[in-house]
């Protein structure tokens, strides 16, 4: 399937909506023609009418068409504001059909598709190229389509009165509302694709700086990157001006042809007055509406132009949601039951690309409420197991049960129900505390709140800030410590109350102090129900669970029982 016919696929649940828009649109550009057609007629009738003596002047009906003039005038207006209305509700309707479409597929490939891409192009993806998208229809779709009915309504009309004049404008129609856009269009598709490579790359150079501007700074880059990002904004600078001057040309070109035709029309009009197969109020009456006529073309250009930009969005966007996620979709979708016990058997999970096994013949079994830590060397497969039960890769040896279900049959966010994390890169949001405890559990309440709070041993902290649970963090949490953050993070699962709690690495960046009160705060609070899994280097920590596994080599060995 072609892009733009994907793209249009996507557009069919509007398609009513959008009808009416494009029904809206053609009726002001008729309504618009409509006006100036009569208008003509009009002057040109009363002139006649005024000439012809005080009889011809009685006879002459003025009330008839000046009302037709006041209703094409009205009627221009209102369909213009209420085509304005529909069309820019359903383009709005369009892009959050396409961003909810696009994260529906982006999902599921998450974290997997983010080790292969930068974060800024994947932003600049879901947001600019999906808007480009959205913009189709009324960028694009809307004047073409409108421009070519009114145009055969233009020539038909003309064509009634007469013939050689409706050849005329035909021809002149064809060349500025099909040759020249599409010649246009043609010389600025390079620099289209151009202008468009080069601002993905810019916005995402911009996400990186602005993500790690510090890590800049420390490494002396700065100014190569400014001068890089500076390059690109020269290089896509020019590629503009060079797409304008193509678009101005084709502009002026249609304005000298449309004149030419005009006065074709004129001429032909005028003919068929020496002919007698006119009337003299018509000749002005046709060589209006000619000029007229061709007022529907002008977005033309343009919306060839944008064409290109948007099939190279949106074939951005369907490569990248086209590509098949790591871990398929349950064929027959299952729910895990209590108790929610864990059973690795023979597991072997290696990561795409990768050569060796991150997981071989890895035999594990955690029974619900059971507190184990898993230690080991970085790399030994310590975290690949939170990775293999949010189905974030799979596994390709052995078996997986979960809550009595096989693990290849739970969805990834039915695991997130049972199962929260505190990662060891974990993410806190832009705003409040109490915002980022509400992502978390949108049901809490500020009681419930303060209680995981003083569970993290952060209400402290919490409690002395002016502002309380509507302290603002900043960007990740930049204006807390790194224990401070952590222990929000710790507060956030807490408040969620799952079946599992994984903790990796939970007291990194605390004191001995805060660390003790932190892990005795956590057994003590947690229902005995709940599974925990603490991944940790720290030999205190590890001592606190029931079990100690050491991960190493691909495999799980128990280390002992505390």
């Amino acid at each position: 399937m072609s892009t733009l016919a994907r793209i249009i696929g996507l557009m069919r649940p509007l398609r009513g909506r959008m009808a009416l828009g494009l029904a809206l649109s053609v009726a002001a550009s008729l309504a618009n023609f409509g006006l100036l057609f009569l208008s003509g007629w009009l002057l040109a009738a009363a002139a006649v009418a005024g000439l012809g003596g005080i009889a011809a002047r009685n006879a002459f009906n003025l009330f008839l068409p000046a009302v037709g003039v006041r209703f094409f005038a009205t009627m221009r207006i209102l369909a213009r504001y209420l085509e304005r209305l529909v069309t820019h509700d359903a383009t709005l309707r369009l892009i959050g059909r396409v961003r909810a479409w696009s994260f529906e597929r982006l999902a599921p490939q998450a974290p997997a598709v983010m080790a292969q891409q930068r974060s800024g192009d994947m932003l600049f993806c879901f947001v600019a190229d999906t808007d480009r998208m959205g913009q189709f229809y009324l960028e694009v779709l809307l004047p073409i389509a409108s421009a070519a009915i009114c145009c055969v309504v233009f020539v038909t009309v003309t064509g009634v009165f007469s013939l050689s004049a409706a050849v005329v404008l035909a021809v002149g129609l064809v060349v500025c509302g099909g040759v020249l856009p599409g010649v246009a269009g043609a010389l600025s598709a390079h620099g289209m694709r151009r202008i468009s490579h080069q601002q993905d790359v810019m916005h995402a150079d911009l996400t990186e700086v602005l993500q790690g501007m510090g890590e800049f700074m420390f490494l002396g880059a700065a100014r190569t990157v400014q001068a890089r990002i500076a390059d690109r904004d020269a290089d896509i600078r020019n590629e503009r001006r060079r797409v304008a001057l193509i678009e101005g040309g084709a502009r002026s070109a249609m304005t000298v042809i449309a004149m030419m035709s005009a006065a074709g029309v004129l001429v032909m009009a005028d003919m068929a007055y020496g002919a007698g197969a006119l009337s003299a109020a018509c000749v002005p009456m046709l060589a209006l509406g000619g000029l007229a006529a061709f007022d529907v073309l002008i977005p033309l250009p343009a919306a060839w132009q944008l064409l290109w930009q948007v099939l190279v969005a949106a074939g951005r966007v369907f490569a990248l949601c086209d590509t098949p996620p790591c871990v398929p979709a349950p064929a027959r979708p299952g729910s895990p039951r209590a108790p929610f016990d864990l059973s690795l058997s023979g597991v072997g999970l290696r990561y795409p690309g990768a050569t060796h096994w991150a997981l071989r013949h890895a035999d594990l079994s955690v029974a619900q409420g059971a507190h184990v830590a898993l230690v080991g060397p970085s790399g030994a497969g310590k975290s690949t197991l939170v990775n293999l039960l949010f189905r974030f890769h799979d596994y390709q040896e052995g078996q997986v049960r979960f809550g009595g279900v096989d693990l290849r049959d739970v969805d990834a966010d039915v695991m997130a129900r049972h199962i929260g994390v505190v990662a060891q890169d974990f993410h806190l949001f832009q705003g409040s505390i109490r915002r980022n405890l509400t992502i978390a559990c949108p049901t809490a309440t500020e009681e419930a709140m303060w209680q995981a709070l003083q569970v993290a041993q952060l209400h402290a902290f919490v409690q002395s800030e002016p502002a309380g649970l509507d302290t603002l963090i900043g960007e990740g949490g930049m204006r807390l410590s790194g224990g401070q953050a952590r222990r929000l993070a710790v507060a956030q699962v807490v408040l969620r109350s799952p079946d599992w709690i994984i903790l990796d690495e939970p007291t990194e960046g605390l004191d001995a102090r805060t660390e003790r009160d932190l892990m005795d705060a956590l057994l003590q609070a947690l229902p005995l129900r709940t599974t925990i899994i603490c991944i940790t280097h720290n030999p205190a920590v590890a001592a606190r669970m029931d079990r100690v596994v050491r991960v190493e080599g691909g495999r799980f060995h128990e280390a002992g029982r505390t």
